[in-house]
C-alpha cells in the first residue's frame, strides 16, 4: 500500500491479514500526531498497528516507540519502519503495561466499538474493534495506566467515535490534570471521528 502522508511524503505500508488496515480514523490521527508534535520529543503510540502513525512521527523527528497486544502488528510496524528507513522501537504490550520511560506525546486509535458477546471477532483482529459494551472499556484501562506514569505526558491524542460516548474517557483525564480541545473532525456516513487532544494544565 502506498500512502501519502500529511507531510506530503509517499509511505510504503505493508499490510498484514491480521493487523488493522490503516483506515480514516489513522489516518485522521496520523494528521492530528503531524500538526501537534514537536521535532525530537519522545513519542508513543498505542495500539500501533501497522506503525503509520509512528512513521510520521519519526520522519517529523520525533524519538518514536510503537506497541501493540496484537504480536503480528508489532512485527508489521518493524517491517514499515525497515520499509521507510526510520527508526521505530516496537514492542509487544497491553496498552502501556510493559512500556518503560517516559514519553512527551502519546498517541491511541483505539478500540472504540460498543462490542457485545455476539460481535466479538476470533482472532487478533477483535483487539483493534472490540471497546466493551459502551466502546470505552480500553481508553479507561489506557486512562487509568497513564494516571500510574511518572512524568505523564504533556499531550495526549485519542481517536473518538461518535458511536461512544466521549464524557468517560474527558473525565478520567480530567481527574489527572488534563484538559481537552478537538484537534481534528471528519464526517462518515455512519460515524463522525474526531481526535481529541489532552493537555496538561501544569
Amino acid at each position: 500500500m502506498k500512502w501519502t502522508g500529511p507531510d506530503g511524503f509517499a509511505y510504503t505500508i505493508v499490510l498484514d491479514k491480521d493487523v488493522y488496515r490503516p483506515s480514516d480514523d489513522t489516518f485522521l490521527l496520523a494528521k492530528a500526531v503531524h500538526a501537534n508534535l514537536q521535532p525530537r520529543e519522545r513519542f508513543l503510540e498505542v495500539g500501533c498497528g501497522s506503525g503509520l502513525v509512528s512513521l510520521v512521527a519519526a520522519r517529523a523527528g520525533a524519538k518514536v516507540t510503537a506497541c501493540d497486544l496484537n504480536p503480528h502488528a508489532v512485527a508489521a510496524t518493524r517491517r514499515n519502519a525497515e520499509a521507510n528507513r526510520l527508526r521505530i522501537e516496537a514492542l509487544e504490550s497491553d496498552l502501556l503495561a510493559s512500556v518503560t520511560g517516559a514519553f512527551d506525546v502519546v498517541a491511541f486509535n483505539p478500540p472504540y466499538l460498543p462490542t457485545g458477546p455476539d460481535e466479538v471477532l476470533p482472532g487478533p483482529l477483535n483487539l483493534a474493534f472490540d471497546g466493551g459494551l459502551d466502546g470505552n472499556e480500553t481508553v479507561l484501562r489506557f486512562a487509568a495506566q497513564i494516571g500510574e506514569r511518572t512524568p505523564m505526558p504533556r499531550l495526549i491524542l485519542v481517536v473518538h467515535s461518535s458511536l461512544a460516548d466521549p464524557a468517560p474517557l474527558e473525565g478520567a483525564l480530567a481527574r489527572l490534570g488534563y484538559g481537552c480541545s478537538v484537534v481534528a473532525d471528519e464526517a462518515h456516513f455512519f460515524e463522525r471521528l474526531t481526535v481529541r487532544a489532552f493537555t496538561r494544565a501544569d
